[in-house]
């Protein structure tokens, strides 16, 4: 069995940790050391508070994770993409990557966190490469959020912006959340399509897994993992795979 979930957003002041610490222990609990609990990104949310505070804050979710035996995979998300930078040992609690294949009933699955699909749609002439750069600093930041965003853009990626430039007003859309940002349709409209593949480099039947948009769905052969924030329409979604079968499933909110 493979489990995916994304966008806890933990350090978040609308984050459901509360709920997402119950699902590791009624859920994920019970797996066995053949299967799999991938944290599909932005689990942690390095952007709006200080990552070591972040970390202390949420050692007892850590502590959980510690004490399942299943597999468990750490795909980087925009919001916590500097775990990628961090050179842990093997025997650390689990392995961090950028994407994740993995087969179930002999079917392959292709896992990203999905902000390289809203690069991919919406932010160009950004590359994914020079999206993922502002990541870091962004996870890195020292000063106030939105007031840095042109000065991290002029020191990581040297772009210039002159006055109504469209790069900058898509550059602002980063900082905005998912559920607000405009032409987010465009993600899904890539992912459900038959030419993903030649951008993610995907095999013609391989499916596709992700989250980032906050906007859980299920199809044949492509799913959102949802997320675990107060502010979204839909919430504590994640994706069941077993025996080649995808299923999105809801944990019950706590009151």
């Amino acid at each position: 069995m493979i489990l995916a979930v994304s966008d806890v957003h933990l350090g978040y002041q609308e984050s459901n940790r509360r709920d997402f610490l119950n699902f590791l222990k009624e859920v994920c609990k019970p797996l066995g050391p053949d299967d799999h609990l991938i944290l599909l990104g932005d689990i942690l949310d390095f952007w709006r508070r200080n990552n070591i505070t972040v970390a202390i804050e949420n050692q007892l979710i850590f502590k959980t994770l510690e004490s399942l035996k299943s597999k468990v995979h750490y795909v980087v998300g925009n919001h916590d993409y500097t775990l990628i930078t961090l050179k842990l040992p093997k025997s650390q609690l689990f392995d961090v990557r950028k994407t994740l294949r993995l087969e179930d009933n002999n079917i392959p699955y292709n896992f990203i966190h999905g902000y390289q699909l809203e690069a991919l749609a919406i932010f160009e002439p950004l590359t994914i490469e020079e999206y993922e750069s502002l990541c870091i600093s962004l996870c890195q930041r020292t000063g106030d959020f939105i007031g840095d965003i042109l000065s991290v853009l002029w020191d990581t990626l040297h772009l210039s912006f002159k006055k109504g430039d469209k790069r900058q007003k898509t550059i602002r859309a980063i900082t905005e959340a998912p559920e607000s940002r405009r032409d987010m349709q465009k993600v899904d409209q890539l992912a459900r399509s038959s030419v993903r593949g030649l951008f993610l480099g995907l095999s013609r039947n391989e499916r596709l897994v992700f989250g980032h948009t906050h906007r859980p769905f299920i199809e044949e052969d492509v799913a959102n993992t949802g997320s675990w924030v107060d502010d979204a329409k839909i919430q504590n979604t994640y994706l069941k795979i077993e025996d080649g079968k995808m299923e999105l499933k809801t944990f019950k909110k706590q009151k």
